[in-house]
């Protein structure tokens, strides 16, 4: 008796894991943003500490994960397990954050963000070798858009409790408190509805055969654009001060906090359409493009001032994380192959996570013993650069 052969039918991109991964992250990000709404604030002003400390927070948090997303990313390609191990990851980002209720001192703070973003970078590469394993290549923009636009609504649902919270009277612990409810979803999400693409065991991966060609090539502008793309919390600290004097000290915060809401609720309305758009005019323009509105956002931050400053640097900040998150994620994924994907993520958020420690640590320095402009013209500089090398340099797919 013969067997008729068939295809396997065609990935629906909008699957199960898409959706699962989405949604958790959705939480998870309505976690950790409804904090880094109120955090670099919590640290300078509810703490005393100077615009140094928020940078090392910031930088040591990120150098943390960077190491952590190296080795999670290669293991992750090496076992069977790698979905326990992100709902692990979950757990521990949600674990540190919650430290933060207890803090006295801007030091321990940092060892909360630390511990928080650790689990962020154990998890991190798993999840986006399962999302781009779960997708044909062809659709890998929508789906990493559509992800990120979850991950984006996250971040608009949590500074909006943030703000809501600080402007009814409530101190910054109550944020951190209410903060554990969506961190708490976001570990039963993961854990409930994902599941790992992979069959069987992943099959051994030869530590001598290299990435590919052009996977270095992109690496070499996310590193120069890493180290330009100081944090947001930078971004937070300039909306309070381009807000003053024309608004007493308490509105200005206020209108600080009002500042990162808008700019998440930009990202969520641009990261699918942007994904869409990596997918048919291609992806490196588009990225190139992201790098580009960063540096613009830097240059409002340097000489504006006021409300309609204010509304501009929420649209440039905002149209350009989550494009960046999104389509490095699905330009890596066109680039390598699917066995080796999660060492790839784990160089690219590596990478990008100690280029985001220079960052934050050098930003932190200028902007407290030079100036807040010095900082923002050196980030505008370095993610102009990042621009036009990726464009003259783009990497080729397999």
């Amino acid at each position: 008796m013969s067997e008729h052969l068939t295809a396997p039918p065609p990935l629906r991109w909008l699957n199960r894991n898409v959706l699962g991964i989405g949604f958790a992250d959705l939480a998870a990000d309505a976690n950790y943003e409804m904090v880094f709404a109120v955090l670099p604030l919590f640290i300078t002003v509810g703490l005393g500490a100077p615009a140094l400390a928020v940078g090392l927070v910031e930088g040591v948090g990120d150098g943390s994960s960077a190491v952590v997303k190296l080795w999670s990313g290669w293991y992750s390609d090496r076992v069977a397990w790698r979905r326990r191990l992100a709902v692990g990851g979950y757990g521990t980002t949600v674990f540190g954050l919650a430290l933060l209720v207890a803090v006295t001192s801007w030091p321990q703070v940092i060892v909360a963000r630390a511990l928080a973003w650790m689990g962020r970078g154990l998890r991190q590469p798993i999840r986006s070798a399962m999302l781009a394993a779960s997708v044909e290549r062809k659709d890998l923009g929508k789906a990493f858009g559509f992800h990120e636009a979850l991950d984006t609504a996250g971040a608009l649902i949590g500074p909006g409790v943030a703000f809501l919270l600080l402007s009814t009277g409530h101190d910054f612990r109550s944020v951190f408190w209410i903060a554990l409810v969506p961190g708490v979803l976001c570990v039963v999400l993961f854990a409930l509805i994902t599941r790992d693409p992979r069959q069987g065991r992943p099959e051994p991966v030869s530590l001598r055969v290299p990435l590919p060609a052009g996977f270095w090539r992109l690496m070499a502008p996310v590193a120069i654009f890493g180290v330009g793309n100081f944090a947001t919390a930078f971004f937070t600290l300039r909306a309070a001060q381009i807000m003053q004097p024309e608004l007493g000290r308490t509105a200005a915060l206020s209108a600080a906090v009002g500042f990162y809401l808008a700019h998440n609720a930009v990202g969520a309305t641009v990261s699918f359409p942007a994904g869409w758009l990596a997918d048919h005019v291609g992806k490196a323009p588009v990225l190139a493009a992201a790098y580009l509105t960063f540096a613009a956002a830097c240059l409002v931050g340097l000489f504006g001032h006021g409300w309609a400053a204010l509304g501009l640097m929420a649209l440039l900040v905002g149209a350009q994380n989550p494009v960046v998150s999104s389509v490095e994620g699905s330009l890596t994924s066109s680039l390598v192959e699917e066995r080796r994907l999660g060492t790839a993520f784990g160089f690219l958020n590596g990478i990008n996570g100690a280029a985001d420690l220079a960052s934050s640590v050098v930003a932190g320095a200028l902007w407290t013993f030079v100036s807040p402009q010095s900082a923002l013209g050196l980030g505008a500089l370095l993610c102009a650069a990042a621009a036009l090398l990726l464009w003259l340099r783009q990497p080729k797919n397999v």
